[in-house]
């Protein structure tokens, strides 16, 4: 069952290889395995001998070929920086150094392990003092090849569901009421041009926390797959049943970086030649490490990891075919007649959870393209304003609307996210661009609510007033996690263009094609002014620290605000003519870098990414002088 899930992933194309990690890796090691490659691989254990790399969400794997044996060499956590170097290897023929790709990852290790624990800033401030050299490695296009920082770790819940009727969202000790009017809302060599990648090295993760309704569990954040790794990862090999106690090693994270003292820290580096032009496993490399950071990110969060710690001490077992029962059980929920927005939401909340601690549930979703066409149509029943018009007089159902709507859109991020290299993700987003397109323009509409309610100075509040106000407030809270979610959402399809390649044959999608249409919508403009206020809000506001999930938004943001400024002229004329004392005086790396802890995995990009767009800013202005 977990083969047939595999269908279509383009990374597993050797049936030998596949067969033999499926018989080598745990269940959930195995559905978590991204793509291989063949390589010739130098390091301080291997001189030049051809293997394969393996690339999973959390680790780096080598194998033989033929495979014999399986160890990992690193994890993602550790790594430092992985470079794309322009040189021509002597050991290399000259055909193969032509269309050679050389990678280096840089990773480092902990000579005192029982001061483990200060890793985040060490690698930090070591990351700095190296954070310009090599000036042969190659700068993508869509955005930093070098990036310095790592280090964290995150937890994941239970099964979500082994008795159904205890997993539905609204079961708890609050009423539920069959009109939804009470809600509960959350908060190296000789240079040469380098091989052109087939897709961007940028994926990640959209992150969010649960928009949940009529639960006193509304607050409770969202889960983080574990990171793993108690041991150094270097040349341990892996058994066939010895992976569990890494996967759920019940590490927890430190709530601050300097609990402990420092450590001494070594640089090693693993070089991969991958004698191939076309290969993407440097993207693919790429993108697991920016989706580790910002699930590590996230994992800052010292309650969430507290909260999960006796579930991961006694993990449930793995069963793929549990998953894809499971998910083929959601979707017949899902697709039921007359099916109300109540329960819709109960499921589309469950199998938000579901996929959120099994991957294959994610590969099921792309598998057919039903659910996502259902999902986005659900969507443009009612944003940016509901098909039903007694909405517009009653702020309770717009409310329940909109949260349905939020969870719906968190969904579909989390499909987004780190799927990458599905293939059949694609031939869903290719096959029709109209859906896309209207998911977009739905994205960057905000939806509409009902008029506040407005009070004379001479009238006291009445009880029905008071209520009204209520609802204005609770209005206003759903708008923005609407807008956060809706934006995180935004980035992972941002993602997906910068790809360049959308689709099979000639249905190719480019980033240029995606601001073109943006730029034509009438909403486009109130949008990107809203993601320049959120970034000023952010950088201003107070002296207090960002939390995690404000940090991965603010990058998030940022990210936006870049592929604006690049892509289209029109969007970059409006950023730089119509927000320039945004940028003069609050979007500073000074303010950035009071607010942003250095101890996030996701600092040292996002400060890497503020560079880069006031540099953009500065560019047309150097250009009037």
């Amino acid at each position: 069952m977990a083969s047939s899930a595999r269908s279509g992933f383009p990374g597993r194309t050797n049936s030998r290889l596949d067969a033999f990690l499926r018989r080598h890796l745990a269940p959930e090691v195995y559905d978590a395995v991204r793509a291989y490659e063949p390589c010739i691989v130098v390091s301080d254990a291997e001189k030049h001998t051809f293997k394969y790399v393996v690339l999973s969400d959390q680790l780096i794997y080598l194998t033989e070929n033929p495979p014999k044996s399986i160890r990992r060499v690193v994890a993602l956590r550790d790594v430092v920086a992985i470079d794309l170097i322009g040189d021509y290897p002597e050991f290399l023929s000259s055909a193969d150094r032509e269309i050679n790709q050389h990678i280096r990852i840089v990773y480092s290790t902990v000579l005192k392990k029982e001061c483990e624990k200060s890793k985040g800033v060490g690698k930090f401030l070591f990351s700095l003092y190296h954070s310009n050299a090599n000036k042969k490695v190659k700068q993508d296009n869509n955005g930093p090849s070098l990036w310095r920082r790592k280090d964290s770790r995150s937890l994941e819940k239970s099964s979500l569901r082994p008795h159904q009727e205890n997993s539905m969202p609204f079961k708890d000790s609050t009423p539920c009421s069959s009109d939804l009017k009470q809600l509960s809302l959350p908060g190296q060599g000789a240079s040469r041009p380098l091989p052109t990648p087939s897709r961007s090295c940028h994926s990640t993760a959209a992150p969010g926390q649960a928009a949940c309704w009529m639960s006193s569990a509304s607050n409770t954040k969202e889960p983080q797959e574990p990171t793993n790794l108690k041991d150094s990862p270097s040349d341990i090999p892996v058994r066939a049943d010895g992976y569990r106690n890494e996967a759920y090693s019940g590490n927890s994270l430190p709530v601050s970086p300097f609990h402990s003292s420092c450590s001494l820290e070594k640089e090693s580096e693993l070089h991969l030649y991958v004698i191939s032009e076309t290969s993407s496993i440097f993207l693919h490399l790429k993108s697991s490490w920016n989706n580790y950071i910002i699930r590590a990110t996230l994992s800052q969060d010292s309650p969430r990891s507290s909260e999960h710690d006796h579930i991961i001490e006694n993990p449930k077992p793995y069963r793929s075919e549990e998953k894809i029962k499971h998910f083929s059980q959601l979707k017949s929920e899902l697709f039921l007649q007359d099916n109300t927005l109540r329960e819709i939401l109960c499921v589309v909340t469950e199998l938000r959870l579901a996929a959120q601690r099994n991957f294959i549930l994610k590969r099921l979703f792309w598998k057919t393209s039903e659910l996502f066409y259902f999902l986005v149509n659900k969507l443009h029943e009612y944003l940016p304003e509901s098909r039903d018009k007694t909405t517009l007089q009653n702020k309770s159902q717009r409310a329940n609307e909109l949260v349905a709507c939020i969870e719906i859109i968190q969904t579909l991020g989390l499909m987004f996210r780190e799927t990458e290299i599905e293939s059949s993700r694609l031939s869903t987003l290719a096959a029709k661009k109209g859906t896309l397109f209207t998911l977009l323009v739905i994205l960057i509409s905000k939806p509409e609510v009902p008029k506040s309610c407005s009070l004379s100075n001479a009238q006291p509040p009445s009880d029905s007033t008071s209520a009204e106000m209520s609802f204005d407030a609770q209005l206003q809270k759903l708008l923005l996690e609407y807008t956060d979610k809706a934006t995180a959402l935004l980035y992972e399809i941002l993602l997906v263009f910068q790809q360049g390649n959308l689709g099979l044959g000639s249905t190719k999608f480019a980033i240029s094609w995606m601001m073109s249409s943006l730029q034509s919508c009438p909403p486009t403009m109130a949008f990107v002014a809203s993601i320049v206020k959120r970034v000023v809000d952010g950088l201003s506001a107070s002296l207090q620290l960002l939390t995690p999930c404000q940090a991965v938004l603010l990058y998030q943001r940022l990210y936006i605000l870049k592929s604006c400024l690049q892509y289209s002229r029109a969007l970059a004329e409006h950023i730089r003519n119509d927000h320039s004392e945004e940028f003069r005086y609050f979007i500073r790396m000074p303010a950035l870098e009071r607010r942003l802890p250095v101890w996030y995995p996701i600092t040292e990009p996002t400060t890497q990414l503020c560079h880069e767009v006031l540099q953009l800013i500065e560019q047309k202005q150097y250009a009037k002088c």
